[in-house]
């Protein structure tokens, strides 16, 4: 009894810690892509037709100015200390554009650290975390917000489509090891239903787990 006792218990812990083994893995690679891509946010002042319009035309804007200067970068930290020395004329530049459009919303840019939710843009489907984002606010900053991936260069890329090339993709892959770019092609099929039954499927097991060990201990304790 006690031998079947044994193999029970070493086979669900063989059994739990692959399961564990995975999701760690898993989370390991989800952070190093975060330690190397960047990405853009750019937030309405209000839900209104024409704040939206706006953000979507500072959006352009801040593309327009960024483009050309990133296409040579190979790091994020590059980026980074590019975006930090040029974030001054980066907000002179949009708040020349308010000006030249009749608008005087105050306008805040900053690099740092923000939430974002999962996000799918052709074969590549980024999960929901905290990223490195250059964040714009427009005014109140109460409206529906924009993002891309902006290093390496998935915002200049078909917007409207969210189409992506041959050619970026081979961009990625000078930025991303082959982990890392197959974990975010293996999510582009997922949708929140599939995401949400496994989760449920993970919790069930565990409590099944965690149910079963407690009987074996209360048989273990009996004899």
């Amino acid at each position: 009894m006690k031998y079947k006792i044994i193999c029970f218990i070493l086979a669900t812990l063989f059994i739990f810690g692959m399961l564990m083994n995975l999701h760690i893995n898993e989370d390991l690679v989800l952070g190093s892509i975060k330690d190397k891509i960047i990405r853009l946010h750019v937030v309405a002042n209000s839900d209104s037709p024409e704040d939206q319009a706006i953000k979507l035309y500072i959006r352009d804007v801040i593309i327009k100015e960024l483009k050309p200067k990133l296409e040579n970068f190979k790091a994020q930290e590059e980026v980074k200390n590019f975006i930090t020395s040029n974030i001054d004329n980066l907000k002179i530049k949009v708040e020349e554009e308010m000006k030249r459009i009749g608008k005087n919303y105050p306008v805040d840019i900053e690099l740092g650290s923000f939430q974002f939710p999962t996000k799918v843009y052709g074969p590549l489907s980024f999960p929901a975390g905290s990223y490195q984002a250059l964040n714009i606010k427009i005014g109140e900053a109460k409206g529906k917000n924009w993002w891309c991936v902006m290093f390496p260069p998935l915002c200049f890329v078909d917007i409207a489509q969210g189409v992506v090339s041959e050619e970026v993709l081979e961009e990625f892959k000078e930025i991303l090891d082959e982990d890392e770019l197959e974990l975010l092609k293996s999510g582009k099929n997922n949708n929140e239903e599939d995401n949400v039954k496994i989760k449920f499927k993970l919790v069930e097991m565990a409590k099944n787990i965690n149910k079963n060990f407690k009987n074996f201990a209360k048989l273990i304790g009996k004899n």
